[in-house]
């Protein structure tokens, strides 16, 4: 015969409320134990950033600091999410082991800026810099406030205190395992782009739009360079007046960056508008191009030759196109000459003085005579076709 108390429904109820304890008690208490050991082990392979070898706080952890306290957190996050897309927008993502030194963490919970998770590589120091004293200057319509207390003045430079060098650090060390990653993606080696679709006055009056609420910070109002910004950006943002740029090689460099530079990439923009600001990049500099092309001068392009094979060939390459012996190890990399064209005076400015945080050099000492001749030599590598 059965046992009445086995078929009563208390009897039912406080078995499967066991179970559901024993299942809860496994799944969320001994599974995350037994992940927690591969989280422990990651991390115990990883030092940490913030603490020097002899036990001081390191520039990073000093910086993580003036980070909490002027509370950067409230407006970026530093989680990337497996979901809607994030990976793809801000790179591989969040990892537990990656918080294992966060005391407090600074995950966050609004982005009103960007997440900054794998900030490290995506920009250079100088760019960073600029955006702290002044983040309209980088980014113009950026509502972020400025730091300028995190700077000095000496004589008619502004410079960085330790404070603002160390919070530099800090955002150069936010995802650093995976720099090579992110920039293989922001700034891949080759972009090369053959034709231009023109949209003619159309995307022009866009790419007007987009310049004005992109570029204008490191670019100025008139395309001429931003004497704010030079302040703080070695090499300075490129003269667009002065020199032409095709705006197929402007497109590429929209898409591809400028590493070395604070010329960041803008491959998220939506292609159309990549297209149309850099038809209005062209255009900036087209009366340059008209110019210099119709008073190029053949002899002094042959007598140069000879001249840019010697001085200029192993980084500029032999074409001009900037793919010379030394050009791929030097960031930012060499002036692709094929595309671009260059105001004489600009040229014979910059063999005067090279280009500060970059690779290339001075020729003071140069005659005047074999500076005309190498910069006519440079505009004749022009090739209007690409």
């Amino acid at each position: 015969m059965s046992n009445p108390k086995f078929e009563k429904p208390i009897f039912f109820l406080l078995v499967g409320g066991l179970g559901c304890f024993i299942l809860s008690f496994v799944v969320m208490g001994l599974s995350p134990w037994t992940s927690l050991n591969a989280v422990t082990q990651a991390a115990k392979s990883k030092e940490n950033p913030y603490i020097e070898k002899d036990g001081t706080i390191s520039s990073i952890g000093r910086g993580r600091k003036v980070y909490i306290r002027e509370a950067c957190w409230h407006c970026h996050s530093q989680f990337v999410r497996p979901v809607a897309g994030e990976p793809y927008r801000y790179g591989p993502a969040s990892e537990a082991w990656e918080s294992m030194h966060d005391i407090p963490q600074t995950f966050g919970t609004r982005r009103i800026g960007p997440d900054l998770s794998r900030e490290a590589g995506r920009r250079s120091d100088d760019w960073h810099f600029a955006h702290f004293y002044n983040p309209r200057t980088t980014t113009p319509q950026s509502v972020m406030p400025g730091y300028p207390w995190l700077f000095e003045k000496s004589g008619d430079a502004i410079v960085p205190k330790q404070e603002a060098i160390d919070l530099v650090a800090y955002m150069q060390n936010l995802g650093v395992h995976y720099k090579d990653q992110i920039q293989s993606i922001v700034y891949p080696k080759f972009f090369k782009v053959s034709g231009f679709p023109s949209g003619g006055d159309i995307d022009i009056d866009r790419g007007r739009e987009l310049f004005v609420q992109n570029c204008v910070g490191c670019h100025g109002d008139d395309g001429r360079s931003n004497e704010r910004s030079s302040k703080f950006l070695r090499p300075r943002a490129a003269n667009l007046v002065d020199r032409y740029v095709s705006p197929s090689e402007a497109y590429a460099i929209l898409n591809r960056g400028v590493l070395g530079s604070a010329m960041p990439s803008f491959r998220e923009m939506p292609e159309r508008d990549l297209w149309s600001l850099a038809e209005y990049v062209g255009k900036l500099g087209e009366s340059t191009q008209e110019n210099v092309l119709s008073k190029l001068d053949p002899q002094k392009a042959k007598k140069g030759e000879v001249l840019y094979k010697t001085v200029c060939s192993a980084c500029h390459g032999p074409s001009g196109a900037g793919d010379g012996p030394a050009a791929m190890a030097l960031n930012p990399r060499p002036k692709d000459f094929t595309r671009r064209i260059f105001d004489p005076q600009y040229l014979k400015s910059i063999l005067n003085q090279g280009v500060p945080g970059s690779a290339m050099p001075p020729f003071s000492s140069m005659s005047d005579e074999n500076k005309e001749n190498i910069s006519a030599y440079v505009t004749s590598l022009y090739r209007k076709d690409l």
